[in-house]
């Protein structure tokens, strides 16, 4: 989970250095509809320009962070406005892959509850 919340820490900073480090150079990242609900292969940098072409601010603040096997489940809120003020404020979630230390996918979600069934951790809905 450490490795996760390191993630969490570079976006915020802007490191795309550090991302680099802990993702494999294979990496599937697999969009929200928020963002353009696409799978993205290899790097980090296909998914923020993705954000930037929709998003004029984009955030996920990270609040809730599970374990499951492989997998780390992390809810929060996403926040977005677009060029002319359009936006949305939701629940969302994104579950990271891990594999030897290293995120080998992450999968976004627009609603809390489609996130923890993705995971694998229902148990939590009740």
């Amino acid at each position: 989970m450490a490795i996760v919340r390191r993630a969490y820490e570079a976006v915020d900073a802007r490191d795309v250095d550090e991302l680099t480090k802990i993702m494999t150079p294979d990496i599937v990242l697999r969009a929200s509809p928020a963002i353009d609900g696409k799978v993205h292969h290899g790097g980090i940098g296909e998914i923020f320009q993705a954000i930037r072409e929709r998003w004029r601010e984009f955030r996920f603040q990270a609040l809730e962070f599970y374990e499951a096997g492989n997998r780390v489940l992390v809810l929060g809120t996403m926040l977005a406005k677009g060029g002319n003020d359009d936006g949305i404020a939701s629940t969302a979630g994104q579950v990271w892959t891990l594999e030897d230390g290293m995120v080998v996918s992450v999968d976004g979600y627009l609603d809390s509850e489609t996130t923890i069934r993705a995971a694998g951790l229902t148990r939590l809905l009740t």
